[in-house]
Order: C-alpha cells, then sequence, then structure tokens
C-alpha cells in the first residue's frame, strides 16, 4: 500500500479520537512536526507527532507507538500547567513555535485549544520575545563552553556538552525567523535557513566544528554499520531513552542512508549526535564503545583535538553573539 500524507492525517485523527476515548484526563490533541509540511519522510520513514495535553500530572512524557516498519506515533504527554500562563510561551521556542505554526488540532475539551493559542501566538514575533527565544539558546551554548573550559569534563560528558553547545549556538540563529532545528533534519535544514537570513557563511563554520576532511563515503558506510551495531546493543536495557528505542532504529537508520549521498554533513551530524546519546547507555568496555571512541579520534574529537575544538567554538559563539546583537539593534 502507497502511504501518503493525507493517509498518516487521517491515521492520526483516528488515533486521536481511540486515545482520548479511553482517557478522560486529555484536554487536547494536536499534531506538529514534519507532516504538517511537505517534507515529512526521509529514507522513506517518518512519524507522527502527537501532543497530548493531560489535567493531570504525566507518569510518561514520552511514548512511542509502533505503526508499521515505515510509520509510528511520537507522542508527548504534557499536563496543562505547562501552558499556564500561556503568554509565557511567547519565549518558549519549542511549544511556543509550535502553536504558532499552525499545528493541526484533533481533539479538545472546552475550546482549550483555541483559548491556549489565541493567547500563546499574540506578539509571538514582538522583538523582544524574538530576541528571547534566541538569547536563550545562545545563552544555554555559552553556558556548556564554559563549563566546557572550567570544569574540563573527560570523555562522553565532553562530548555530549560539545555537542549540546554546537546545536544551541545553530539553533540561536534559527529561531529569529522560525521553529528551532528537529534532529533528524538539522543540517539537512540549516543551510537553508541560514541562506533566508544572509548567514550562508555560519552553516561552514558549523559543519568545521565537526567534520574533518578524513569524511568519506567508505568512512561513512563504515561508521553507519558500527552505528547500527551500537543501537542494536541498547535492546533489553532499561535505562535507554524511549527515542532509541527498538522501533525507531529504520527512522534513524534509513535517514542516514539517504543523506549519506547527496548531504554527507547531514549525515555525519546525524550520526554523531545520536551515537553519543547511544554511548552513554553502553558499557565502557563494549566493542560498541570503543567503536564510538574511535569515530570520535577520526573526527578530531578526541581528548587530544577537544582544546583547539572549543578555542574555535568560542569564536563561533562571539560572532553568533554579535550578529544577535545587530539584529537587536536593528529591531528597535
Amino acid at each position: 500500500m502507497r502511504v501518503t500524507r493525507e493517509l498518516l492525517l487521517n491515521l492520526a485523527q483516528e488515533q486521536a479520537n481511540k486515545m482520548a476515548a479511553k482517557d478522560p484526563s486529555i484536554q487536547c490533541i494536536y499534531l506538529v512536526g514534519s507532516l504538517l509540511g511537505e517534507t515529512a519522510f526521509l529514507g522513506g520513514v517518518t512519524d507522527i507527532d502527537l501532543v497530548l495535553v493531560h489535567d493531570h500530572p504525566v507518569p510518561q512524557p514520552r511514548e512511542i507507538v509502533r505503526i508499521n516498519s515505515e510509520v509510528h506515533l511520537d507522542i508527548a504527554h504534557l499536563q496543562d500547567t505547562v501552558y499556564d500562563p500561556p503568554r509565557r510561551l511567547r519565549e518558549d521556542a519549542w511549544i511556543g513555535g509550535s502553536l504558532d505554526v499552525g499545528p493541526r488540532m484533533l481533539f479538545e475539551r472546552y475550546h482549550w485549544f483555541d483559548f491556549v493559542r489565541a493567547s500563546a501566538c499574540a506578539q509571538y514575533w514582538q522583538s523582544e520575545h524574538r530576541m528571547a527565544r534566541a538569547r536563550g539558546f545562545a545563552a544555554a551554548s555559552r553556558r556548556a563552553w564554559q563549563t566546557l573550559v572550567d570544569e574540563n569534563p573527560q570523555g562522553l560528558k565532553r562530548t555530549q556538552l560539545y555537542l549540546d553547545a554546537l546545536r544551541d549556538c545553530a539553533d540561536s540563529l534559527v529561531v529569529l525567523d522560525g521553529l528551532p532545528l528537529s534532529p533528524r533534519r538539522f543540517m539537512l535544514d540549516l543551510p537553508e535557513r541560514m541562506r533566508e537570513q544572509d548567514l550562508s557563511d555560519f552553516t561552514g563554520l558549523f559543519v568545521a566544528q565537526f567534520a574533518n576532511d578524513s569524511v568519506s563515503e567508505e568512512q561513512l558506510e563504515k561508521w553507519h554499520g558500527q552505528w547500527l551495531e551500537s543501537y542494536d546493543a541498547l535492546k533489553g536495557s532499561k535505562d535507554a531513552p524511549v527515542k532509541y528505542c527498538p522501533t525507531r532504529r529504520n527512522y534513524y537508520e534509513k535517514a542516514i542512508e539517504v543523506l549519506a549521498t547527496d548531504h554527507p554533513a547531514a549525515a555525519l551530524w546525524l550520526l554523531l549526535t545520536t551515537w553519543t546519546e547511544i554511548a552513554a547507555f553502553l558499557p565502557k568496555s563494549a566493542p560498541e564503545y570503543k567503536n564510538w571512541q574511535s569515530f570520535l579520534r577520526v573526527l578530531d574529537l578526541d581528548s587530544k583535538n577537544m582544546p583547539e575544538r572549543i578555542e574555535s567554538l568560542d569564536s563561533l559563539l562571539d560572532r553568533v553573539e554579535t550578529t544577535l546583537d545587530q539584529v537587536a539593534a536593528e529591531s528597535v
């Protein structure tokens, strides 16, 4: 059967109706993410991003439900207090931003959705709110950089902090005109988002922070195979995050495959960020963990080269902070 966007939208509505009928605590269900646009599929695989708003605390903030090998539900469970007061969401790039771009409401009680969205999105693009969102990401990136300098963490923690700082650095510019970048399409969408803001040179500087000339098609293929072994090693782990459950393997695997052909930097970023998160749940003595360490050495992200990487990140952050100051001045 040919899976189309329209079919998935109908499926999302059916699933929402079933969940609302079973759980009276649900105040609203709305659809967000790539299915709202025309680029939902990557490597022939996609997910259906649903937000369920409850009137009491939720024990499970995220849930993955398999539909088939190409499609699954990615469900966020939030308590309604997260949206109170709605005006606070004007400075929230994720929840407020997803409301602003026009999510599809699938179920609501007592006109909850209309009220919250109207209040949250009013003045959402006012300069002070726009800059608060951008500076929030820049500040988080600077804090991570400062921790790298002051505390000099080692191993996995150092790599995670470095990648967090890089991601937030990019998103501080991205949110000047829209939502933050999604993990799977991060480096696929970053170049276009930067071109739209006349900041095309940032993309090359960003890629230089995690890639080098040693990356080749053969290397990507080798790393992809090792990444798959690491992903599979998570099976049975009680501590592994739900986003890396077996149902999501195809979601990442096919994306890496298709990106490696025409967008190697995007494939490398997805490999690097997901593999690093997966490595946190692997035994340090496991061969899969050692493969990840070898991967970092080839990319000059090991202990020997990290001081230079951190210094370069400082320069990139300086550039971003200067850009934000200029944008703020022009908005006055």
